[in-house]
């Protein structure tokens, strides 16, 4: 018995010892926890606002030509010696003035020695249908007097279509473009001299639409922008191609615009309905967040009425329709009185409290 009793007095130390240690502990835990949880909650500042509803019409946009309905490259089926470019570059041009000639006096004389030999044909004609009223000629000599004057007139009217391909006249009321030529440069055949632009208002704008992209008809309407996004104006189409390039497949569209101040040849972005119409919620592009599920923006509920800040943020699941620098669209089963983040959205969790900020709608 002597020899446990020490035993059970270290053991029994030990356990009031190690109480005394664990009592301690648990005192200073408790008092831990109570001093964190005696720090606020934390909060995150925001802007928020409600959501816009609106008629939504999904687009796309492509890319452009624009096309002058007026507009031709001055150039000559011919090669040959410029001898007259009456108009300067810019100059306005009546319709069937002559814009470029090319030296022809060669063809004149040619053709001048022909209407000489016509009128002698002439007169030896005349002279042999009188002879032959007296019976003193035969019928054979004015036959070959007269396929003679046939032959010389064939050759007259050849050389005329020769001098006509030589003289380029302006097909329409236009404005000649700029030019490097000068009287008495050699011009090679089928070589541009200038651009020639009519000085109408319309504009036609060409451009191609991928298979399956959208249904486009005679009379629908398209919106114009620069290739900086600059809205130009609107178009209306009025042609639609009824075949598909096989190579690309795509088909051939065609706008009509006027009031529009484009050069020919200038590129646009051409917006077109890919869809129909829809009932969208418009947010700043700010609200939208993303995760590994998709888009999402947060709902500013109410928080309990004990918490330090007066909302708490939600998840709101969206499906994104579209968006731009200034606006996004989407659709969403939400209540449409709430709040939703914006500015600031990017700081929020699910179940944080928020503060609205000065800048709040």
């Amino acid at each position: 018995m002597r020899k446990i009793l020490p035993w059970l007095i270290t053991l029994v130390g030990c356990f009031l010892v190690t109480g005394a240690l664990a009592a301690v502990k648990y005192q200073q835990i408790t008092a831990a926890i109570a001093f964190g949880a005696s720090f606020p909650e934390t909060y995150e500042v925001v802007s928020a606002r409600r959501v816009s509803s609106m008629t939504h019409t999904p687009v796309r946009r492509l890319g452009g030509t624009i096309r002058r309905p007026e507009f031709v490259e001055i150039s000559s089926e011919v090669g040959g010696r410029i001898v007259s470019l009456p108009f300067s570059a810019g100059a306005v041009v009546e319709k069937g003035d002559a814009i470029l000639k090319l030296f022809s006096a060669d063809l004149v004389a040619q053709q001048e020695a022909l209407r000489a030999d016509r009128n002698l044909v002439i007169t030896q004609l005349g002279q042999s249908r009188t002879l032959k009223e007296q019976a003193l000629i035969a019928q054979g000599d004015i036959d070959v007097q007269e396929a003679r004057l046939n032959a010389l007139n064939a050759q007259i009217k050849a050389i005329d279509a020769q001098l006509t391909r030589l003289t380029i006249r302006a097909p329409f009321t236009g404005r000649m473009g700029i030019y490097t030529h000068v009287v008495g440069d050699m011009l090679d055949s089928g070589e541009v001299v200038a651009a020639f632009t009519g000085l109408g208002d319309e504009r036609w704008i060409d451009f191609k639409v991928p298979q399956g992209l959208a249904r486009i008809s005679v009379g629908d309407e398209a919106s114009l922008y620069d290739l900086n996004g600059t809205f130009l104006g609107i178009a209306t189409i009025i042609v639609v191609s009824d075949s598909m390039d096989a190579d690309t497949r795509t088909f051939d569209v065609r706008a009509s615009a006027n009031g529009i101040d484009l050069k020919h040849g200038e590129l646009v972005q051409v917006e077109v309905a890919n869809g129909s119409a829809m009932a969208v919620y418009e947010l700043p592009p700010s609200s939208i967040r993303w995760d590994t599920d998709g888009t999402y923006i947060y709902q500013l509920i109410d928080a309990e009425p004990d918490a330090q800040r007066p909302y708490r943020a939600k998840v709101q699941r969206i499906d994104l329709v579209d968006e731009t620098a200034e606006t996004a669209l989407f659709t969403a089963a939400l209540d449409e009185a709430g709040l939703y983040a914006t500015t600031g959205s990017f700081k929020l969790k699910d179940g944080v409290l928020a503060q609205l900020g000065d800048r709040t709608n």
